[in-house]
Order: C-alpha cells, then structure tokens, then sequence
C-alpha cells in the first residue's frame, strides 16, 4: 500500500480529470473528513498488542463498525457475543466498543503517524453471532476488508482504500460508497434494492437470487456484472467514457429495474 500522500494526491489529481468529464464517483467530503482527523490526533504506539474483545448483542439491531486502519474479516459464528480480535499495528490507537441503546458500535482509530501503508495496518476479525439479522453500518479507511455469510436488514458501507469482499451476504438494502480499490460482491442469496457509487477501481458484482432494483453510478474503472439467467430484471445503461456490452438473458418480467450509469471504463453485463 503505497503512503497515504500519495494516494490522496492521486485522487486529488484524478477527481480535477474527471470533472471536466462531468463524472462523479464515490470519495466525498466523508474521506476528506477522516484524513483531517488523521492529522488531528495524538500518536499512540500499540504496535503488536493483541486484542480480545467480547460483548454481548442482546437488544442490537444496529451494528455500526468504524476501522481506520486495518485489515478486516467480518463473519457469523455460532456464540452469543460479539468477539473481536487480532493483533494491533503501529499505526493503531486501539479498539473502541461503546453500547448505545440498541445500537453498538466498534471503533479502530489512527494514531496520527506518517508511516500509514499496509505493512502497517491491524489485523482483525469481528465474528457477529449468526442469530443476528439487523443492519450493518461499515466505514473503511486504509486496509482490506471481507465480509462473508451474513443475513441483515440493511447494509451500508463506506469503502476506503483497499479491496473490499463481500461473499454470500442476504439483505433486503444495499448501499454502497466505494473509494480507492476493488469491489468484489459475490453472492447466492436473497438481495434487494442495492445503491452502488463506484470510485476509482474495478467493480464486480456476482448474483444469485435478485429481490430488488440496482442503481449503479461508476466512477473510474471497469464493471462487470454477472446475473441468472432467469433474473426478472429490465437492463437500462448509460455510459460516461467507455463501452458497454450487454449480453445477459433475463425472464423478460422486467419487475426490477437495474439502471447503471457508467463513468470511465467498460461495462460487461452477462449471464
């Protein structure tokens, strides 16, 4: 992972291209604000410390997960807690865990260092007891981030720099914010209405049982999107600068509607 200058230089860079184009895409003000944070704190060392958090989920039907800088997987077990652990990096000030009504929220700040890459990031993982079903809130900054197995109301996530995973997820709303990296989603279970922006990398999308509409904004970089061929789907593209092909079959229900408006890249649709 290359320096947190550089990459904000080259989004700056890529975001003064790409507004004479009239291209939007998916790193707004919310960045912006969370690498003015960076610079904001007091550095903490917790370079190699371990963690091993539990707590309990009884009365949460909101799950909201900020993480600055790490690596991240985020599955189901069979437990009655929340368990969060893995080793801190040097960059980290450590784990935050606050209940507030019904909703918990887990917290990983940055220590205000200069050093910010992937070599330095924490490695976590946060297993989400598998009777939980309500909606889940993600923030990403510098790291990858895979989520796998879940079954939630709402999902929200706001990507940042890295490639973000998401295998076999159900829920019933999607909205996604993509950032700086790849997106992988790859599912066979239920979906329903799902809000993607894409930002600056290449976007996959992979489904199995569609509920609801997609609209899809891209940004910079190639989509493809891969849908049954029963899928009760009526396809309408737009493109910014790039190709489009659209060769998926449908059952020609046309009962939700997935509009994509491309930005810069090329755009496959297919069975």
């Amino acid at each position: 992972m290359k320096k947190i200058s550089k990459i904000i230089l080259s989004i700056f860079v890529t975001t003064i291209l790409l507004s004479g184009c009239g291209v939007k895409f998916g790193i707004e003000s919310r960045r912006n604000n969370k690498i003015n944070d960076f610079i904001n704190r007091n550095s903490t060392n917790k370079d190699g410390e371990k963690v091993n958090i539990k707590e309990s989920i009884e009365g949460i039907s909101n799950l909201d997960i900020e993480i600055d800088v790490s690596n991240l997987n985020i599955m189901y077990y069979d437990g009655e807690e929340v368990e969060i652990s893995g080793v801190l990096g040097e960059e980290s000030e450590g784990i935050k865990v606050d209940k507030n009504f019904n909703e918990l929220e887990i917290e990983e700040k940055y220590n205000n260092s200069n050093n910010l890459n992937s070599d330095t990031s924490s490695d976590l993982t946060i297993k989400i007891p598998s009777s939980y079903n309500g909606n889940l809130k993600l923030s990403l900054g510098v790291g990858s981030c895979k989520v796998k197995d879940l079954i939630l109301e709402s999902m929200e996530v706001n990507a940042g720099v890295g490639e973000l995973y998401i295998e076999d997820v159900s829920f019933n709303e999607l909205n996604l914010e993509s950032g700086l990296g790849d997106i992988n989603i790859n599912t066979n279970k239920k979906t329903g209405d799902m809000n993607i922006k894409g930002g600056v990398g290449n976007i996959n999308i992979t489904l199995g049982d569609i509920n609801g509409n997609l609209k899809f904004e891209g940004g910079l970089g190639d989509a493809t999107i891969v849908i049954p061929e029963d899928a009760p789907v009526n396809i309408k593209t737009s493109s910014g600068l790039g190709s489009v092909n659209a060769s998926a079959k449908t059952s020609g229900e046309n009962k939700y509607l997935f509009d994509i408006n491309m930005g810069i890249g090329e755009l496959n649709i297919k069975n």
